[in-house]
């Protein structure tokens, strides 16, 4: 098959698999995936939206509009032995494996639907999102599912759907443009442009396996299922990612719960193999398209005894955290319990150095004055396939604000550790005034080592907080919060990192927080 510099999907079940190219494989994926708040979900709590009609800004999918980009061309003459029988498709059927090949561009210029900053591994996956959608727009009615898509694998007898494989490829040691379009400038990773990516994979791989081919929930439609992100439980990063290197990252629902499902994500470098280098767990929920509310999954039927242990581990996690809902007190009162005695010394360490600044220790600084800002109006170029702001975008730009906070804080360049958390509360629109703001909670290993010695490795934890706020209207609102753990190098006899002194009860909760993610790292 041509091969797709950066780019070549991958949609496996059990040992056999399809592989497909990124611009000529009609039906592979689609998906109504967006950033919508969820009710009734039994393992997310999020407030519930009204039903409202598709946004101004999405593209509707029997009038395509083909925008036209002159960047991101992801052409190349090259092909893959692996992938190099393009007459395999024909022959193929049943279980048996298929490859799809064809030009790195497609003639319709689908590719270039998609205008904006975005990658281009995120923009084929797109492009793919919409062909799926406007197969099973045109489809004739009562046409079977494999008529719609020859992505997701069949379903059970027993109405559930075996774990599929879906996968993407980074040419980087060969397409010197890609690896451009990664690189930071240090030359190593840009890790932002990950985050990007893994947001919209995911969501293919959430669609690969809600997909049925009827009819949408409430009746008519394509069947096309609407899913959203809930959450990112975790990324983090095992082993340094070296950017010369070729990158598959690859993807799998791995639980379900009665509207919800879990995708773990896993990057992979031959380095490192067969250990990944970085692993995620992206939480998504579906919903009614017409009601927007929590709707049945496809369940999952784990296959092997790995996929077994993976599903029994995500729902003790899904059991705990409702327990712990039911258990959960309200008001301020549940927060003065949960403090231990050492937050009470933080508080009074702060005070000390609000009211006696010039006798108080000089190894404090108050948590608020570790704070930076990042406001800007959200462009139509940063929404997503439904025309509201794309999740990946702002992952990319939070991140990005807490690594210059932790570089400020730290006076050395930041090494990215992991994405603690992630939630999603509300939607982001096009035209909305957001404004993030990053906060240093937590600094571990702070002391210089001693002269001669190698240096040490501190850590950091940051939280950005995305917020909309409405000048008409005099209101803001919570969308987003994230949390990133960095490391920093600390030189023999150079500075100590500042203790982050919280002022109050809130924010020396969240500092306790921290201190336990870390002492759980």
């Amino acid at each position: 098959m041509s091969r797709v510099p950066g780019l070549l999907l991958r949609a496996s079940s059990g040992l056999s698999g399809t592989v497909f190219s990124a611009s000529s494989a009609p039906g592979l994926l689609a998906t109504a995936v967006g950033r919508l708040t969820v009710a009734g979900a039994e393992d997310l709590v999020t407030p519930a939206l009204p039903p409202s009609p598709t946004p101004p800004n999405a593209w509707p999918l029997q009038r395509p509009r083909c925008f036209t980009s002159s960047t991101h061309s992801c052409s190349s003459g090259s092909s893959s032995g692996r992938d190099s029988n393009p007459s395999a498709a024909a022959a193929s059927s049943g279980n048996s494996p298929t490859t799809t090949s064809s030009s790195s561009s497609s003639s319709d210029g689908r590719e270039e639907l998609f205008v904006g900053g975005y990658t281009p591994i995120t923009k084929k996956l797109w492009t793919e999102r919409r062909r799926q959608a406007q197969s099973a727009a045109s489809a004739a009615p009562g046409a079977a599912p494999a008529e719609a898509a020859t992505g997701p694998a069949a379903l059970l007898p027993d109405g559930r759907r075996a774990p599929q494989d879906i996968s993407v490829v980074y040419n980087f040691s060969s397409d010197k443009a890609l690896l451009d379009m990664y690189r930071n400038p240090w030359g190593h990773m840009r890790v932002g442009r990950l985050l990007e990516d893994l947001d919209s994979l995911a969501g293919n791989v959430a669609f690969q396996h809600c997909y049925t081919g009827r009819g949408a929930s409430s009746g008519g439609g394509s069947g096309l299922p609407l899913l959203v992100t809930a959450a990112v439980d975790e990324i983090a990063l095992t082993h340094p990612l070296l950017l010369a290197r070729d990158v598959v990252v690859r993807g799998q629902v791995v639980w379900t719960g009665r509207s919800a499902l879990d995708i773990r994500m896993q990057l992979f470098q031959a380095q490192h193999e067969p250990a990944p280098s970085l692993e995620a767990l992206f939480s998504f929920v579906h919903l009614d398209p017409a009601t927007r509310k929590a709707s049945p999954v496809v369940q999952l039927a784990p296959q092997t005894p790995e996929q077994q242990a993976a599903f029994a581990e995500r729902q003790a996690v899904a059991d705990a955290r409702k327990a712990a809902r039911q258990k959960q007190g309200g008001g301020d009162a549940g927060v003065q319990a949960a403090l231990p005695q050492e937050t009470r010394e933080w508080i009074r360490d702060a005070r000390k150095l609000q009211e006696l600044p010039a006798l108080a220790a000089a190894d404090g600084v108050l948590m608020p004055a570790t704070r930076q800002h990042n406001t800007f109006i959200c462009q139509p170029q940063q929404r997503n396939t439904h025309g509201r702001v794309f999740g990946g975008f702002l992952m990319r730009r939070a991140y990005e604000l807490g690594f210059a906070t932790t570089y400020m804080f730290g006076g050395s360049r930041p090494v990215f550790l992991k994405v603690d958390e992630i939630t999603f509360s509300r939607p982001v629109d096009v035209g909305d005034l957001l404004r993030l703001t990053s906060t240093v909670v937590f600094a571990e290993g702070r002391q210089p080592p001693a002269q001669g010695a190698e240096p040490s490795k501190a850590r950091v934890v940051v939280e950005v907080e995305a917020r909309v706020t409405k000048p008409e209207a005099v209101e803001s609102f919570v969308t987003n919060t994230f949390v990133f753990v960095f490391q920093l190098l600390v030189q023999p006899g150079g500075r100590p990192l500042r203790r982050v002194l919280p002022t109050c009860d809130e924010e020396a909760l969240r500092s306790w927080r921290a201190a336990g993610e870390l002492g759980g790292m």
